[in-house]
């Protein structure tokens, strides 16, 4: 598995870090994969014509 880093606001790290329990390495995966899978449905809608 590769790694990549991400830049946060200094107030959302603190946030973060004040829920230890949350693993948000995997929230942010998880929202990465969703958010592909929307840009992967709008581009078959688009190419089909049916947007």
């Amino acid at each position: 598995m590769k790694r990549f880093t991400i830049s946060v606001p200094d107030e959302l790290k603190k946030e973060l870090d004040s829920m230890p329990d949350i693993n948000w390495a995997e929230v942010a995966r998880k929202g990465i994969e969703e958010k592909l899978q929307c840009l992967e449905k709008f581009e078959v809608l688009e190419k089909s014509g049916e947007l």
